[in-house]
């Protein structure tokens, strides 16, 4: 029987729903081992389905009843699976974004935080408690508060994001990273690279002031106060910050699907991409990091970029994954070029 007609999202909300008779159950469970793409949908809709699930609960009960169900789950015996509470409390309400609610318990009542966290080659736009408006760039992670209280704003940062600050002179807004750098604002608009695995955070200001603190290499906190088009680069392992004026539509093009270069270094230019497009570039011929480009593209579209590269300098590209196509616009899933 052909049952990929028959099998939709309703159908699956239904089976992860236990809605579905005995014959419709086995049905699913045979279309979804048939190929690995039903595979696929039926696990995006499992994470729907568990993420409305959790939302429900916590719309029907208070924040302290919340706590206490998530006490009495820990505590059972163990035979509880424990993976799927863990899914259904961390679930995933659309793709790429993973958003998860998390109950922190103090001494008072508990404090809910939100977790936003983009895949790589995908920008999403998260809209604080305050009015701030923040945009992640790829393959990045910011939790913030559901409400912000007391006299300060805190968010945790793990990549790279642009922050649109509303004035609020009685809360400081604080930006922390994984690393000993912290930024303070009251109202402005910034750009921050603060990957883990990276050497540097990188803040790029577009307006209003921001106030830097962070460890220097006698471990003493230091901190610095920039200005409009500052760009400041705090180096991890020495511990020290370099202060350049910087082209700021290089930096934040990105949130609005762009890519522009401007006397962009061939190094800095890869980074770029392999950010915008979840590419590995593997560059065979060193001489190539003597180039530079200046141009505006559109976001879409890698292989306009690598043409420009090869007719303005000569450089030479190849797709190494046979199964990408060079003409495919936005790359989901991570591929590799090769550069000569």
């Amino acid at each position: 029987m052909d049952t990929q007609k028959h099998i939709d999202e309703q159908i699956l909300l239904g089976y992860y729903a236990g809605s579905l008779s005995a014959d419709q159950k086995r049905e699913v469970e045979q279309w979804i081992q048939d190929s690995e793409e039903n595979r696929k949908l039926a696990r995006d809709v499992q994470y729907i389905y568990m993420a409305t699930d959790t939302l429900n609960t916590i719309k029907m009960v208070n924040s302290a009843e919340a706590l206490e169900q998530v006490k009495k789950r820990f505590h059972k015996s163990a035979q509880t699976n424990y993976l799927v509470w863990f899914q259904r409390v961390a679930a995933i309400l659309m793709l790429p974004l993973l958003i998860s609610t998390i109950y922190f318990v103090t001494r008072h009542e508990p404090v809910e935080y939100i977790e936003v966290k983009t895949n790589p080659g995908m920008v999403a736009v998260v809209n604080l408690p305050d009015g701030s408006k923040v945009w992640l760039n790829s393959g990045s992670y910011l939790k913030h508060p559901q409400k912000f209280t007391g006299d300060t704003r805190t968010v945790d940062l793990d990549g790279e994001a642009y922050f649109s600050v509303q004035k609020d002179k009685s809360k400081r807004f604080i930006v922390n990273t994984p690393f000993d750098l912290r930024a303070e604002v009251l109202g402005t608009e910034f750009n921050m690279e603060a990957y883990k695995g990276n050497d540097q955070v990188t803040t790029s200001l577009v307006s209003g002031s921001v106030r830097l603190s962070f460890r220097n290499k006698e471990n003493n906190e230091e901190s610095f106060i920039m200005k409009p088009d500052d760009e400041v680069a705090y180096n991890i392992k020495t511990k020290g910050i370099k202060v350049n004026t910087s082209y700021l539509p290089t930096q934040i093009a990105w949130k609005d699907d762009l890519v522009i270069f401007r006397n962009t270094s061939f190094e800095e230019a890869l980074n770029i991409l392999s950010k915008h497009f979840n590419t590995e570039f593997i560059v065979k011929n060193d001489l190539l990091y003597e180039n530079s480009f200046t141009g505006t593209f559109s976001g879409q579209h890698l292989t306009l970029i690598l043409e420009h590269f090869r007719l303005s300098s000569g450089i030479q590209y190849k797709f190494i994954d046979p199964e990408i196509s060079p003409n495919q616009d936005k790359i989901s899933e991570k591929t590799i070029v090769e550069l000569y």
